[in-house]
C-alpha cells in the first residue's frame, strides 16, 4: 500500500500525470481542418503516426517540406523522460502522420520524498504481584499503541528540454515551391525592394521539374513585376492556365523558366518568420479567390 501511495504522489509531483506534449502544443496553421489539406499518399487519421528521433530541427523541417509535408505544429517543454508513446498519441489526436522528436538534457533534480504511513506498537507485559500478607499473583498480556511514520525516499530525475514537430503529408502547392518576401540583404543584392525568394522546392513538382532552386529570386510572373509574398500568391491562385513563365535571379544572372504548372486547386504554402524562425503553414483555396 505504501509503494501505490508513493508512486501517485510521485506521479502527481513529476507532471500532474498528463500528457505534456498535449498540453504544451501549439498549432501552426491557424486551426484550419487539415484533413483537406490531405495528399494522396498521406496516411490514413486511424493509422498510427510514424516516430522519428530527430537531429537538426533545421535541416529535419527542410527535409520534410521538400518532401511534401505540412507542418501542423509543435510542442515545447521540460520535463522528465517521457514515453515516446504520449508524442504519438498527441500526433494521432491532430491526424499527424509523422512527429519528430527532439531532447537535450538539462539538468538532475535531487532531493527526497516524505512517505506517511500508519504505525502500530505492540508491547509484552509480564510480572508478579506480592500481597502484603505474604501471597502473589502473576500476570502477563499485550498493549498496542497505534500513530504514523515518516519515511524519506530519495529520488534523483533527470530533466530534458524537448521539442516535437507534427507533420502532414499534404497536396502539394500547384507551382511546388514554399516562398518568402525579400531580406533586407537580398533587396541589397539585387538593387530592387520586388519579388520573393524560394524556401523550399518540393519534390517531383513543377518547380522541381523546371530546376528550380532554393534560393532562387523570382522577379517576374507572366511579365508582371512581383511586389511581395502576397502578391505572388494572388497571382497564382488567379491563373487557370497550364503554363506559366518566370524570370528567375540566381547567383548575379536572370534566367527565364517556362513551367506547366500542376492542376490542385487546393494545397498550401510554407513561409518562414524572418525574426522568429518560425515556418508558418496556410492553405490555398483557389475557389475563395473566385
Amino acid at each position: 500500500m505504501k509503494n501505490i501511495l508513493f508512486l501517485l504522489t510521485f506521479c502527481l509531483f513529476l507532471s500532474g500525470c498528463s500528457n505534456p506534449y498535449t498540453q504544451f502544443y501549439a498549432d501552426y496553421t491557424g486551426g484550419i481542418n487539415v484533413l483537406n489539406l490531405k495528399g494522396s499518399n498521406s496516411t490514413l487519421s486511424t493509422s498510427k503516426p510514424r516516430f522519428i528521433k530527430g537531429s537538426d530541427v533545421e535541416q529535419d523541417g527542410q527535409n520534410m517540406l521538400e518532401n511534401g509535408y505540412i507542418l501542423l505544429g509543435v510542442s515545447n517543454f521540460n520535463a522528465a523522460e517521457i514515453n515516446q508513446r504520449k508524442a504519438i498519441e498527441q500526433a494521432k489526436k491532430i491526424h499527424a502522420d509523422t512527429v519528430i522528436v527532439y531532447y537535450q538534457y538539462t539538468n538532475t533534480l535531487s532531493g527526497s520524498m516524505p512517505i506517511t504511513s500508519p504505525a502500530t506498537q505492540t508491547t509484552y507485559h509480564s510480572g508478579s504481584i506480592y500481597g502484603s500478607s505474604g501471597g502473589f499473583a502473576s500476570f502477563s498480556g499485550n498493549s498496542t499503541t497505534y500513530g504514523t511514520q515518516t519515511t524519506y525516499l530519495p529520488y534523483h530525475i533527470r530533466r530534458y528540454d524537448y521539442l516535437a514537430t507534427y507533420w502532414l503529408k499534404a497536396k502539394s502547392p500547384r507551382l511546388g515551391i514554399h516562398f518568402n518576401d525579400l531580406t533586407p540583404e537580398l533587396r541589397g543584392k539585387i538593387e530592387s525592394n520586388k519579388g520573393i525568394y524560394v524556401i523550399v522546392v518540393v519534390k517531383n513538382s513543377p518547380a522541381f521539374n523546371a530546376d528550380l532552386l532554393t534560393g532562387d529570386i523570382i522577379k517576374k510572373f507572366n511579365d508582371v513585376e512581383i511586389i511581395d509574398k502576397n502578391h505572388f500568391t494572388k497571382l497564382l491562385s488567379e491563373y487557370k492556365e497550364s503554363n506559366v513563365q518566370l524570370e528567375i535571379f540566381r547567383e548575379g544572372k536572370t534566367l527565364i523558366k517556362d513551367i506547366i504548372l500542376s492542376d490542385s486547386s487546393n494545397g498550401f504554402q510554407a513561409t518562414i518568420d524572418t525574426k522568429t524562425g518560425k515556418v508558418i503553414t496556410y492553405p490555398v483555396y483557389e475557389d475563395e479567390q473566385k
